[in-house]
């Protein structure tokens, strides 16, 4: 053990050999990796992918089914709300041969209140 004070250093230099010997094996297998990879790129260049032909290319497209994304859906949906307001507001034939028709909301709810509603029977308590 040194005195208090002094200071030493090793004295013997680091072994030349294991150091060698990493770098080249380090070579060896940078070597390794660069054909294997270069013989990947050969091999995938030669064989192109066989991928399946895109159904968008063909000369009848094929379309999804329904329902389909709407082009302008504010407006298909205003169409939607003004169709709708006109079958609640007017009068008109469901079917004609069978006689069936349609009236506004407000004049049924009207009828329907005066001619009351259906009453259920109450059961007996036991």
């Amino acid at each position: 053990m040194p005195k208090h004070g002094t200071y030493s250093h090793e004295t013997t230099d680091a072994s030349v050999r294991p150091i060698v010997l990493t770098g080249v094996a380090l070579a060896i297998v940078a070597a390794i990796v660069l054909s294997i990879s270069i013989g990947l790129f050969r091999f995938f260049v030669e064989r192109p992918a066989q991928a399946p032909p895109n159904p968008m290319a063909a000369e009848n497209p094929q379309f999804p089914p329904v329902p389909r994304i709407e082009d302008h859906p504010s407006s298909e949906l205003e169409q939607l709300r003004q169709s709708e307001d006109q079958t609640l507001t007017t009068y008109g034939w469901v079917d004609r041969k069978a006689g069936t028709v349609r009236i506004p909301i407000g004049r049924a709810m009207e009828l329907q209140l005066e001619r009351g509603f259906p009453v259920r029977k109450e059961t007996p308590k036991k």
